[in-house]
């Protein structure tokens, strides 16, 4: 009987607890709803005002850097200094990737064109400059920025910097892409093997193995596993 009145008066007291939640709630929302009403309106402005900005302007202005840079991504693959100064530059009639980058800020296009200005410093020899824009290559395209990942580390690896090189390859590394995430894989195992850390050098090498064997045996990783295996054992 005790413990029947001890659980009807803990239903009891759980009822107005709820109660008083709902009243104390409801009390809340009349003192500041003029305020909610204002915070919920203001943040559909916003929504409303990306959208119409992403629509009418970024679109249209992504369309116009798109026709643009045509002109030096084609003066780029020809590759020689003057057509890759051309590229960067451009000239009294197009605009180069610089210009592009610079004009076109917010844009897919205007990425793009950070990293072919990138490429272009890299391929000129002027590797710091290579660096920062390579830098400023957003991840929107998948593919382009797991090699511009690579291409990072491969400089901060010229430059001396192992623990950078080591952190960008390891970006590279994750990409699904058999052309790229083997070869930063590789380079993850060298890199550990000059430091000596012959553990981690075994998982890259092992990576390489259970994410894309057919490289594996492409690129005869083998050899590299197994030494990695003989020093980890020692």
């Amino acid at each position: 009987m005790a413990n029947n009145e001890k659980l009807g008066s803990k239903k009891i007291n759980e009822e107005a607890g709820k109660e008083n939640f709902v009243t104390k709630t409801l009390a809340f929302f009349n003192q500041y709803q003029n305020i909610i009403y204002g915070v919920i309106i203001g943040l559909l402005v916003i929504a409303c005002a990306a959208i119409a900005f992403n629509r009418f302007y970024i679109q249209k202005r992504n369309a116009e850097a798109s026709a643009q840079i045509v002109r030096p991504i084609s003066l780029f693959m020809l590759g020689d200094t003057t057509s890759l100064n051309l590229a960067l530059d451009g000239d009294d009639e197009n605009d180069g990737f610089l210009s592009i980058a610079q004009d076109y800020k917010l844009t897919r296009t205007a990425n793009t064109a950070n990293y072919y200005a990138g490429l272009s410093y890299l391929k000129l020899g002027q590797k710091d400059d290579a660096l920062d824009y390579l830098k400023k290559f957003k991840k929107k395209e998948d593919v382009l920025w797991y090699a511009c990942q690579m291409t990072i580390g491969d400089l901060y690896d010229d430059n001396g910097d192992e623990a950078s090189a080591i952190k960008y390859y390891k970006k590279a590394a994750k990409s699904d892409d058999p052309l790229y995430a083997p070869i930063a894989l590789f380079k993850l195992g060298q890199m550990y093997e000059r430091q000596e850390n012959w553990n981690d050098a075994l998982k890259a090498y092992q990576g390489i193995e259970n994410r894309f064997y057919a490289e594996y045996n492409k690129m005869s990783i083998a050899q590299f596993k197994e030494r990695a295996q003989l020093k980890v054992a020692r």
